[in-house]
């Protein structure tokens, strides 16, 4: 096989009509039909290829093992001479690069995309399958050349056939080879006929859901002729590649396979028929679009045994469906990643994109005592401390050392146990048994009175204000928080593959004593919304839609997460590489997203999952309301019996002194 450009390959087949001898096949000149078919094909190529694209000419393997040998050992010498010459002055006079399949010399080449292809097939001896000969050739591009390989390039399959008995029919099984085991649609055949009086050129193509065949292709059809005039001439001037998909299939069935989980796929319904198959009814956010695509163009959706689950083996499993023939596509959670296509399938595009984030434990609520603690902090309550014991002593200073005072204070303030008394007294609002006499005294005990009272009143309007909303904890603001804590990490094996695919590592950097599996990521995500103990990377529609899907559980909180998102994810569907409908269905899903379809249904589901779970979604937000319960009172009340407990304990110690004493 030899990849030409075009505007090569045009000199070279014009140069060829002229009766150029091919020195390496002994001087033989081409034969006249051959310069017809050189000129056809040379036409073709002018109007229905690509210009600035390279066009691959593709030869039985034979000759390609064995190009310089003479020709006229091949019983059919005559129907190479012209592919043989193009051949090898390709090689020798091209500007562009030449790709030999199996390549006998290592080139400098660069890989791009082919979107013509020109294919001829001859027998070499009489037995000899034409179809296993362009199988042969098939294979050969498609897999030896999987980056260039493209099924929907336009083909001219130039036949030699002299029994002009089976010419239709050999056509034909062209054509269906093709089309059911390649998924060439644009497949052009171009034949020598003689009937009657006409002798000349047959260019023949397929139509497969024509008359709602639904891919069979029944009869192949006479799309134009090429007339053996001087420099030859097509008899109607058709349209040699027309329109093959149209835009209505008349319920012709596709086959489909699904992966995921919801709200991506949801199994609605399994039920079992009388002849024996199961038949699926399967919607979901991912579905929807191909359901809305399918409807427009009048197909009917079979869908094939769901994966519901987002495991390594079940993309596996499905994909095998895709690659084996038995689905036609695969929908469902299918990220738009290298590691998720192969040579011989391709991607739509992405109708649904998402956010991958960290999601982590919410704060905690703090519990009211612990509120009550922390009021102030610790420097507040060390100075309050010390002002009470510096007030005390200044007070028992003014009552033992009243030659220092021009008047003598009161003998309550005498001891030590009466002067922390009053300062105790004051500074939880309590009336003292006396007051100061020296009017220093009195100053300090006015500005210790107004100290206690501003700090009285700050503390209450915390208190009150904690008694009701104690708070929540430290939130997880870096991925660094959530290593340094104990919370645990929960991994996906499908997900840590795609993760690795992508070269991200923060993940790996958690031991492995704090990782968890989460083959269940909606267990996980409930774990972590309940327990508080492990964190995950997950979709953020998909968390949302978990979180409205759960039942009344206590005092759950909607998902948190950290602000920077890891990836922003597309997800797309899986064709067979080749499938005409790829291109409708991008038509269709365009058509979808601009008239946000995806997003109504996607509010649909999370409203009829919020009825499910009778719970609030995070778009509601909390409640300004609030029922006054006996806890938001339990710190005072453990304050009071504390008080309580402690002066009962001090009255026995008392009378039990006072017993003992006497």
């Amino acid at each position: 096989m030899a990849s030409i450009h075009l505007k090569t390959l045009i000199p070279l087949v014009l140069t060829a009509i002229s009766n150029t001898v091919v020195p390496a096949a002994g001087n033989v000149l081409l034969t006249a039909e051959q310069r017809h078919i050189a000129l056809c094909v040379q036409k073709i190529a002018h109007q229905y290829f690509n210009h600035g694209r390279s066009t691959v000419v593709s030869m039985p393997p034979d000759l390609r093992n064995n190009s310089r040998r003479t020709l006229i050992q091949f019983p059919y010498n005559d129907d190479v001479q012209l592919v043989d010459f193009v051949i090898q002055h390709v090689h020798e006079d091209t500007c562009c690069s030449v790709q030999m399949l199996p390549p006998k010399t290592k080139l400098d080449t660069t890989a791009e995309i082919n979107h013509s292809y020109i294919i001829f097939i001859w027998r070499e001896q009489e037995d000899e399958d034409i179809i296993d000969i362009l199988r042969t050739q098939l294979n050969h591009l498609q897999h030896d050349e999987l980056l260039q390989w493209n099924p929907r390039g336009r083909f001219v399959v130039v036949l030699s056939n002299r029994d002009n008995s089976s010419l239709m029919s050999e056509a034909l099984k062209v054509y269906e080879t093709m089309w059911m085991d390649y998924k060439v649609v644009n497949t052009l055949v171009l034949m020598p006929v003689s009937t009657g009086n006409y002798t000349g050129l047959g260019l023949y193509t397929g139509f497969p859901y024509k008359d709602g065949n639904c891919e069979k292709v029944k009869e192949i059809t006479l799309v134009d002729e090429w007339v053996l005039e001087i420099k030859g001439t097509f008899s109607k001037k058709n349209n040699l590649f027309p329109s093959k998909i149209p835009n209505n299939f008349q319920k012709c069935v596709i086959k489909v396979a699904t992966v995921g989980i919801p709200p991506y796929v949801i199994l609605n319904r399994k039920e079992t028929e009388e002849d024996g198959n199961t038949v699926y009814d399967i919607r979901g956010l991912m579905v929807e679009y191909f359901l809305l695509s399918m409807k427009k163009i009048n197909m009917t959706v079979l869908f094939l045994e769901p994966s519901l689950d987002i495991s390594f083996e079940a993309a596996m499993r499905e994909v095998s469906k895709l690659t084996s023939g038995s689905a036609d596509v695969l929908v469902g959670i299918v990220p738009l990643l290298a590691v998720t296509i192969s040579g011989v399938t391709e991607p739509s595009i992405g109708y649904n994109y998402g956010n991958l984030k960290w999601f982590v434990p919410c704060p905690k609520p703090i519990l009211r005592v612990d509120r009550f603690l922390t009021v102030f902090d610790a420097s507040v309550w060390l100075t309050m401390t010390i002002v009470f014991v510096l007030t005390s002593a200044l007070f028992w200073f003014s009552a033992n050392f009243a030659e220092r005072m021009v008047e003598i204070d009161s003998k309550s303030l005498q001891t030590i146990p009466k002067c922390m008394y009053n300062a105790w007294s004051i500074f939880i609002g309590v009336s003292v048994p006396e007051m100061p006499r020296s009017w220093k005294l009195r100053i300090f005990f006015l500005i210790y009175v107004c100290y206690c009272f501003s700090m009285s009143t700050v503390f209450q309007a915390f208190f009150v204000s904690y008694l009701v909303e104690p708070g929540y904890g430290v939130k997880f603001e870096t991925f660094q928080d959530i290593l340094g804590s104990s919370v645990n990490y929960g991994f996906n094996v499908a997900g840590e593959f795609f993760l690795n695919s992508m070269e991200f590592s923060d993940h790996l950097q958690f031991p492995l004593t704090r990782r968890v599996d989460c083959a269940n990521l909606k267990m996980c995500l409930i774990r972590m919304m309940s327990d508080g103990d492990v964190a995950t990377i997950s979709l953020e529609e998909y968390s949302n839609y978990i979180f409205n899907e759960l039942e009344n559980r206590g005092e759950m909180r909607p998902p948190c997460s950290l602000d920077e998102n890891l990836f922003y994810l597309s997800l797309v569907a899986l064709f067979f590489k080749g499938n005409p409908l790829l291109n409708q269905f991008n038509k269709l899903v365009r058509r979808c997203l601009d008239g946000g379809l995806g997003l109504r249904y996607l509010a649909q589901l999370n409203h009829e999952a919020l009825l499910r779970g009778r719970t609030k979604s995070n778009e509601d937000g909390s409640s300004m309301y609030f029922v006054f319960k006996l806890s938001h009172m339990l710190p005072a009340f453990s304050v009071l019996g504390f008080g309580y407990l402690f002066s009962t304990i001090v009255l026995i110690a008392e009378c039990l002194h006072k017993r003992f004493s006497k």
